[in-house]
């Protein structure tokens, strides 16, 4: 049986909002919620303009995102049941999201290695430029 392969064309801006979901799974999966706590509690937020309101808006965001990290922590505890938090190896989703996204940061110059790392069993994903 051969293999399905699919190319999605995407925005700059699409492209992105892929990159972060990629790497939100593959760090949740890894017992990581440091940056899914920092998505959510800084979704939205003001720019920063230095007056009272902003300064009280982003000490309001760091209590609650702290927060989060630790209800997030409490629950990889539980959930992978061995007293860190993290699971013990990385499940084969947790690797594929990991190599989509290192191919995503690759094709958009972000890979400080220059090149995409082979993770998961399957095959780096193929993301190119289009020139019309």
């Amino acid at each position: 049986m051969v293999a399905k392969k699919y190319r999605i064309t995407l925005t700059e801006e699409q492209l992105r909002v892929v990159q972060k979901c990629t790497e939100q799974y593959f760090r949740l999966l890894l017992g990581q919620p440091t940056d899914f706590a920092d998505e959510i509690a800084f979704s939205g937020a003001k720019v920063n303009d230095g007056s009272p309101e902003w300064k009280k808006d982003f000490d309001l965001r760091i209590q609650r995102r702290d927060a989060v990290y630790e209800i997030m922590n409490a629950v990889f505890k539980i959930a992978y049941g061995n007293g860190w938090g993290v699971p013990n190896e990385k499940t084969k989703d947790c690797m594929i999201a990991e190599c989509i996204w290192d191919a995503i940061r690759t094709a958009r110059g972000l890979n400080h290695w220059g090149h995409p790392l082979q993770i998961g069993g399957e095959p780096i994903p193929e993301i190119e430029e289009v020139f019309e």
